[in-house]
């Protein structure tokens, strides 16, 4: 049979490297006329301490006394006096807590559009048992009038309060409840922050991270509660199209634990991110936009052609990018490649390489497309070998590399 010649996949590495997980993520935009969230979260009921945060933005007007109408971050409990937990927006368009028959009242305006980190916390122990915060920062403490005694009626809403009449105009991203007090350095400390694995005494945590944001999300009807609890929400009455009543881009976060790095060897590329339950990966083309790259979900990618790329790492609902990694030719495994001989391509599994000179070892590895690793021979003092990839049909990546330190990577094409 006549050899036939094929040019290999030379490829040499600059690696970037990143641990800055910043990104900007989804959120759930209402449009203040009937959407809301409905949980199966009961909340935490009677005089247990608790606290509640999350990501708002709105331009909504709340102040009563300006024309505006209550805005509801979350609630639960009962509709009766002091048993109503209700997170809000109310005077001078600042945040407050109501428990039905009386609250504790914000100082500072949170409707500029911009997003704000809110935050109140219930200390039953403590001499003003109510605090509110806003972007990591005590706004105002005190004590409500009558007791806090939280029922059991509804369950937690977000967007809308339990006897239904009014709700959110706003975006709303990283609802979290805890059956704690915490304090003041946590909520400073943690706010930017999306959890990726679970957090002690967190009793309910919602990400809003589904669909596209503006896009046709209408197949999503729930979301998750990424607690330990795993207390679903039923989105209710969302458009779940377009810019409003839909999932959208949400506040910018930092990950807790997702390491982004990605190492190079002879041109595969590799996630530093472990590959462990409930991770996934997606390679992307970053000249194209980070567009997909279709069958690349392996912790590892051999690409096929000189780039940018980069990995889409998903862990425990929290979801990031790496950096870009450049992948361009190098002149001296170009002409090492060029000197290669493989025959025949396609083949029905025996693949023949002719290498310009003997080498004293040779290291052979098969990865497919999604960067498994099939197949991993050595051969000594030789110039050529034959593999049988007894695999399925598909496109698989031969990579040769000699003691010498030459390497190259060849497109294989079992039919």
């Amino acid at each position: 049979m006549k050899k036939k010649l094929l040019p290999a996949l030379f490829i040499a590495t600059l690696t970037f490297f990143s641990n800055e997980n910043l990104r900007a993520q989804n959120s759930i935009n209402l449009d203040g006329i009937n959407d809301f969230v409905q949980t199966n979260y009961s909340g935490i009921s009677g005089s247990s301490a608790r606290t509640v945060e999350a990501w708002i933005k709105t331009t909504a007007n709340a102040n009563p006394s300006a024309g505006g109408i209550q805005q509801i971050i979350t609630d639960w409990g009962t509709n009766s006096s002091g048993s109503r937990f209700t997170f809000n927006i109310l005077n001078n368009n600042a945040i407050r807590l109501e428990i039905n028959g009386s609250s504790v009242n914000g100082t500072i305006p949170v409707n500029n559009g911009a997003w704000h980190h809110v935050a109140v916390v219930y200390d039953p122990s403590a001499a003003s048992k109510i605090s509110l915060y806003v972007d990591g920062n005590l706004d105002t403490a005190g004590n409500p009038a009558i007791s806090v005694n939280t029922g059991s009626t509804v369950k937690l809403r977000i967007g809308n309060r339990v006897d239904g009449v009014t709700f959110f105009n706003g975006s709303i991203d990283e609802v979290r409840v805890w059956n704690v007090a915490r304090t003041a350095t946590e909520i400073a400390g943690n706010k930017d922050i999306e959890f990726c694995s679970p957090q002690p005494n967190l009793t309910a945590y919602y990400k809003f991270n589904n669909g596209l944001p503006n896009g046709a999300n209408t197949s999503i009807t729930t979301i998750e509660d990424y607690s330990t609890n795993t207390n679903s929400g039923t989105l209710t009455n969302f458009a779940l199209t377009g810019s409003s009543s839909n999932f959208t881009a949400g506040a910018s976060l930092t990950l807790n634990s997702i390491n982004t790095s990605v190492t190079a060897n002879n041109g595969t590329l590799t996630s530093a991110e472990n590959m462990i339950s409930g991770t996934t990966y997606q390679w992307l083309d970053c000249i194209n936009g980070n567009s997909v790259i279709p069958g690349q979900t392996g912790q590892s990618f051999t690409p096929a052609t000189p780039g940018n790329y980069a990995v889409e790492i998903t862990k425990n609902g929290c979801k990031t990018v790496s950096t870009c990694t450049q992948i361009t030719l190098a002149t001296d495994s170009f002409d090492f490649g060029k000197q290669i001989s493989l025959y025949p391509n396609p083949s029905s599994g025996l693949f023949s390489f002719q290498l310009p000179s003997t080498e004293e070892k040779i290291t052979v590895s098969v990865k497919t497309i999604t960067g498994q690793t099939v197949m991993s021979r050595n051969f000594s003092n030789t110039s050529e070998f034959t593999l049988d990839v007894n695999e399925s049909t598909g496109i698989y990546f031969a990579t040769i590399e000699t003691s010498s330190g030459e390497f190259a990577t060849f497109k294989l094409i079992k039919k």
